[in-house]
């Protein structure tokens, strides 16, 4: 005994000696700063999107913006991304196609999508601000960090140490077959009494890794190591210790036993707070959402029918089920913000921009039915500010494609049209129209044999100028 306690003091003696060289901590433990949030229980599979944006996205926004996680403003809708990615159904997802999706649509707050007490209805959130709002919080990179060899997991250590402003970090394992000791009482740093002891063997399931600590003392097959990782599961405070345990360096760095299920690698994410400029506002009512697929566009004239510049959007794409669009049993009818800043630069460079959306309308499922409702563009560099008002458009099958002209245009009336005349005698061409609501017109008249050909050429007051 005396032997066994002796190597033990120098193994931990060694561990203490080598953090110490490394420049880190003996342990870090970043659930306990106030950027991330309480632990809380999962609605069904969301596991992936519960640890990459509840737990994960929030933290990292959070550390960013130096604000507490304890206001529901500053923590995020990890079902926000998950409804978006689970077909409208209980399925699961990865962790990074809901880091992905907030590369354009952004994520939203626990404010604008409050948690719920059930999976079942698959909710997507519906007003122009609630998604305005989301835009601002967004997605730059995905951090894919290798897990195997110790000089890994040095810098994983160094990522979630980071001079004391560390980072949040994901895995996947599985979540059925594991064992834990829900009673560890050895050495540690951070106080956590819940140790597992053996690899999950079945299922899959993604969690979070908050921070580290060398000093804990893991000891099974006859073995003592020392070190592992804090980990916060998304089955509520009741689970392990408070949601937290330990999962100790080893597994990563021994080859896995027969059946175990553990990545050897982890994932992070870096984030920005994000200004939109150019943003569309668009309402639908439809029955059947996975039926739908938006994409912005643009051309260079007012008289185009097609868009020269596209932008897919990563929601309203195919996605969301058989469902009405707010979700099962709820209203079919969806007003959103999508983000189309990133062909601001282009729409500039346009003498006369017309902005283009374009609906697409398959029967991937029940075949739903609906109506396009209007749609706005906002320009929040310039102030602008564009409205597609034609009433309730029935979208048809296939593309549907909705041009919205920047620039208005003056037509003359079926009213009578006052003559400039000079000196009594009607101009000759080009002449200058005055039409019945007041306004001027420049208008260059041509004929060949019985056919008339008009140009419009300008409006005086400079609101026009719009060619053939």
């Amino acid at each position: 005994m005396k032997k066994t306690i002796a190597t033990i003091v120098i193994l931990a003696a060694a561990l203490f000696a080598a953090s110490a060289q490394e420049g880190l901590p003996a342990s870090v433990d970043n659930s306990r700063q106030k950027y991330f949030p309480p632990v809380f229980s999962q609605l069904g599979g969301s596991c992936a999107q519960a640890s990459s944006i509840g737990y994960m996205f929030t933290y990292e926004m959070n550390l960013l913006l130096d604000r507490s996680a304890s206001e529901a403003e500053n923590r995020f809708s990890y079902l926000f991304s998950w409804n978006f990615l689970n077909d409208g159904k209980d399925d699961g997802s990865f962790g990074w196609d809901g880091i992905r999706l907030s590369y354009r649509a952004g994520m939203m707050s626990e404010a604008d999508f409050p948690r719920q007490s059930a999976a079942h209805q698959f909710y997507w959130a519906s007003g122009y601000d609630k998604y305005l709002r989301a835009l601002h919080y967004r997605a730059l990179s995905i951090v894919d960090m290798p897990l195997g060899i110790k000089e890994q997991l040095q810098k994983v250590k160094e990522y979630l140490y980071n001079d004391g402003k560390g980072h949040v970090l994901i895995f996947s394992s599985a979540a059925r077959g594991w064992k834990f000791d829900e009673y560890y009482d050895g050495p540690s740093e951070t106080g956590y009494h819940c140790l597992m002891t053996s690899l999950p063997t079945d299922g899959g399931h993604a969690m979070s890794i908050v921070g580290y600590d060398d000093t804990v003392e893991c000891t099974f097959d006859g073995q003592t190591t020392y070190g592992a990782f804090i980990v916060a599961n998304s089955y509520g405070s009741f689970y392990h210790d408070r949601g937290f345990y330990y999962l100790p360096y080893r597994f990563f760095l021994e080859p896995l036993p027969k059946d175990a299920i553990l990545a050897k690698s982890v994932t992070g994410v870096k984030v920005e707070y994000y200004e939109p400029r150019l943003v569309f506002k668009v309402n639908l009512d439809y029955t059947s959402r996975n039926d739908l697929s938006i994409v912005l566009g643009a051309a260079d004239s007012p008289v185009a029918v097609q868009p020269t510049v596209q932008l897919p959007t990563s929601i309203v794409n195919y996605q969301g089920g058989d469902h009405p669009m707010q979700g099962l049993y709820a209203s079919s009818e969806l007003e959103i913000a999508l983000d189309a800043t990133a062909i601001a630069d282009k729409v500039d460079q346009f003498k006369q921009p017309k902005f283009f959306l374009s609906v697409t309308r398959r029967a991937l499922g029940n075949l739903g039915e609906g109506k396009l409702l209007g749609y706005e563009v906002f320009d929040y560099k310039s102030g602008a500010h564009y409205v597609f008002d034609k009433g309730a458009i029935d979208l048809e099958m296939d593309e549907n494609i909705f041009g919205l002209p920047t620039t208005p245009m003056h037509m003359t009336s079926a009213s009578r049209v006052e003559w400039l005349t000079r000196s009594g005698t009607p101009i000759s061409a080009p002449i200058i129209l005055r039409t019945a609501d007041g306004k001027y017109v420049k208008l260059r008249i041509t004929s060949k044999g019985d056919e008339i050909s008009f140009k419009y050429v300008y409006a005086p007051d400079g609101t026009t100028h719009l060619g053939n």
